[in-house]
């Protein structure tokens, strides 16, 4: 391939074309031999009909090599990618690199273009998770209908990154070690290519966070924060938020008939009646009831908020306590200790029951509405679970009468 300054891959539009031309090539040229598979740096394997494009290796930063481009087209996940990704755009930095420009004044703009559930289970410090992963959004980026801003997770990221857009970008996947062994449909392609339409600079972190942790595990985090005891604000042990956002944080409207809030709330006897709240879930074992003789109908759901607790298993007696109250014209509040884990976990568990929206969809949407939210691991595991049943029919949805306040089109 040495030599070459544009490559285009086009593979076989059917599995029968795919053979047809396998046997030509072979009957052409009967000296050659045609690699059934090859494995990624990562461990993914390419089918028969793919080519893997081996650009020389990069050599340091001080070198740089030949220009080259690469246009790489792809149909695997069922539309063509026509981004012409420029290896020598891309600059590479190593872990010691990037630890090293973390701590000036102006540190880059770190993007994550894992999964949301890789993000969240580990990444680097200060790091914006970008969800392309997905081939809805993919397709998007492809057709140029959306930036890496808009696939960010809240208002406040997006923000933080346009404020940021003369810095450079330094971004990250699990473990690709070199820019010639990304596929074109790998999420860390789509997310480069972006970038690049926008004449960003940009670099690509040598090894992903897989080698930087090695090296650095003092640099990145997580979601989890351990329990704190004696602690009388109103502390969530999962939440990734500050406490004072926490603390001062008020009933959240997320559907014009249900507030997501905390047990402040549920104790304000006129907060609720400024709000016309006459339904309550409480999800927790220990916050009374305060107004069961004052018209405010209750509902409790023995839960804690920790890594053994089962909150699945009280999804439909919540949904039905819900729907109640929608189907009685009033509304509810649900709330738990803060407002950030069980209670957010049940509201998204509920939208997802009446609308076709994806767990991470409704996860965002959510957390639009109430920024502190912060389901914790095993909620959100539970929730992925829950999407699996809704998906595969074994949960049925509801989808009539429609579930009126959702801004989202499906």
């Amino acid at each position: 391939m040495t030599g070459y300054s544009s490559v285009e891959v086009l593979p076989c539009v059917s599995l029968q074309d795919r053979r047809v031309s396998l046997k030509l090539d072979l009957k052409l040229d009967s000296g050659n031999r045609m690699s059934s598979s090859a494995t990624s740096p990562c461990g993914r394997t390419t089918t028969p009909g793919s080519l893997s494009l081996a650009a020389p290796r990069r050599p340091t930063l001080g070198s740089p090599p030949p220009s080259k481009k690469l246009k790489l087209n792809d149909n695997h996940h069922g539309f063509s990618n026509n981004f012409t990704l420029n290896i020598t755009a891309v600059k590479t930095v190593s872990p010691n690199e990037l630890a090293s420009r973390m701590t000036r004044n102006k540190p880059p703009v770190i993007v994550d273009c894992r999964s949301f559930m890789s993000y969240n289970m580990g990444h680097i410090q200060g790091a914006l998770n970008i969800n392309c992963t997905d081939r809805h959004n993919k397709k998007r980026l492809q057709q140029g209908k959306c930036g890496i801003a808009e696939l960010l997770n809240s208002k406040d990221t997006r923000e933080l990154l346009r404020k940021r857009h003369t810095r450079d970008i330094v971004v990250y996947d699990e473990c690709s070690s070199e820019l010639s062994g990304i596929h074109p449909s790998d999420p860390m392609h789509f997310a480069l290519s972006s970038i690049l339409r926008e004449n960003r600079d940009i670099a690509f972190l040598k090894g992903g966070i897989t080698d930087f942790r090695k090296q650095y595990q003092g640099l990145c985090e997580n979601s989890v924060k351990s329990p704190r005891q004696n602690c009388s604000t109103l502390y969530s042990p999962t939440s990734s938020a500050n406490e004072p956002d926490i603390e001062t944080a008020k009933a959240s409207p997320v559907l014009p008939f249900l507030y997501l809030g905390n047990e402040r709330d549920a104790a304000n006897k006129n907060l609720l009646d400024d709000l016309k709240i006459t339904y309550v879930l409480n999800v927790t074992s220990h916050i009374p009831g305060h107004f069961e003789n004052q018209g405010i109908t209750y509902k409790r759901l023995p839960a804690t908020d920790s890594g053994q607790q089962n909150l699945k298993q009280y999804f439909e007696e919540a949904f039905s306590f819900i729907d109640e109250a929608r189907d009685n014209g009033v509304n509810i509040l649900i709330h738990c200790h803060a407002g950030v884990s069980r209670s957010a976990t049940i509201t998204i568990a509920y939208i997802m029951k009446h609308t076709l929206m994806s767990m991470i969809d409704t996860y965002r949407y959510v957390k639009n509405k109430r920024a502190i939210i912060s389901p914790n691991f095993n909620f959100m595991g539970q929730l992925l679970e829950f999407e699996q049943a809704l998906n595969s029919g074994k949960t049925p949805r509801v989808l009539e009468p429609r579930l009126n306040g959702i801004e989202s089109n499906v």
